[in-house]
């Protein structure tokens, strides 16, 4: 497993599937009030609860985790968050994504965060289009394929570099939300050679998405990679909403394998888990296990008892507030009208 990079691929699936359902959710949104014909302060209000929910979502546990390294000594700050230089640690440079202070896995946060800017002008741009949303579509495509295959991306690039797969997931979303309403206006019955045909795509991007990520299986098994070798992250977005998009219009057992509770509870907390696991992956009484199961099981064990406790303590607390600001802009809303 050494040889594999599987957490770029994870990252991957969370910058793509995150950009695909805050644009979905936000163009939905949007579709309402631009049929309601909305004012400006409908739309500052929507505005304002979107900011809101997306900073509230993630930000309180990053504080919390940055204050925690803060208080650690040196050494504690080198050993799990792998900081070379740990006298150098400046709290508000980190605190407000300084590029030289995103040390391991903080990097992620900043992109993620600067993406929830673009989503509504672009949200807002392709129903602006209306019938000739597609037009654009072609060429954003082509360009998101050619820096997959032809850019390297790495931990701790900026937002330029990631971009395009961010882009992919919004791009899927609009998609989605434009095949989602044709079929509901149309009444769309798909026929058997219809529904194989989806599934024949389906299948063949999900056994893409996998021999890219562990280099091999149907590379191997049928024909060698026919993309250029580039370094760094595989080029998966594209593929992922291939999967996204089919399993969201026709839910296959796919879909169903995903729903178990097991997978839904780590998705649940599945942010605890990428911001916290270093915490019990690099602990020296996990490391020093000699046994390589006793040491899996305990880190597996271990990273989920942590993540519980801090999404209970921390993230599910951060929702409440989301949801209670969410219903005092309604409110304030109203009032206002």
């Amino acid at each position: 497993m050494q040889e594999l990079n599987l957490g770029a691929c994870a990252v991957d699936a969370f910058f793509v599937l995150s950009s695909f359902l805050l644009t979905m959710l936000f163009m939905k949104k949007s579709i309402k009030l631009l049929a309601q014909g909305a004012s400006s302060r409908t739309w500052a209000f929507a505005l304002a609860d979107y900011f809101s929910k997306r900073f509230l979502r993630v930000y309180p546990l990053f504080a919390l985790v940055i204050f925690i390294l803060w208080m650690l000594p040196d050494e504690s700050k080198t050993q799990y968050f792998r900081i070379q230089q740990p006298e150098n640690f400046d709290l508000f440079k980190v605190l407000t994504f300084d590029f030289d202070h995103r040390y391991f896995v903080l990097w992620t946060l900043p992109l993620e965060i600067a993406f929830y800017f673009f989503i509504p002008a672009f949200v807002l741009l392709v129903l602006r289009l209306q019938k000739f949303w597609w037009v654009p579509s072609i060429p954003t495509y082509a360009w998101i394929t050619y820096e997959g295959w032809y850019t390297m991306r790495w931990n701790n690039m900026d937002l330029s570099t990631h971009f395009p797969t961010f882009l992919a997931g919004s791009m899927a979303a609009v998609i989605f939300v434009k095949l989602e309403n044709w079929i509901k206006t149309t009444h769309f019955k798909s026929q058997k050679v219809v529904v194989y045909s989806i599934r024949v795509l389906e299948y063949t991007a999900v056994s893409l998405v996998l021999s890219l990520s562990f280099k091999g299986l149907a590379f191997t098994w049928i024909h060698a990679n026919i993309a250029p070798e580039t370094p760094g992250f595989p080029f998966i977005s594209v593929l992922l909403t291939v999967v996204f998009v089919i399993e969201m219009l026709f839910p296959s057992g796919l879909s169903t394998l995903f729903e178990w509770s097991a997978l839904r509870y780590c998705g649940k907390v599945s942010f605890s888990l990428y911001l916290l696991h270093g915490f019990v992956v690099y602990a020296d009484f996990v490391g020093g296990e000699p046994d390589y199961y006793d040491r899996w099981f305990s880190t597996f064990g271990l990273t989920l008892l942590l993540a519980t406790g801090s999404y209970h303590l921390v993230e599910y607390p951060s929702q409440l507030l989301a949801q209670y600001l969410s219903t005092q802009l309604a409110k304030r809303e109203k009032n206002i009208q």
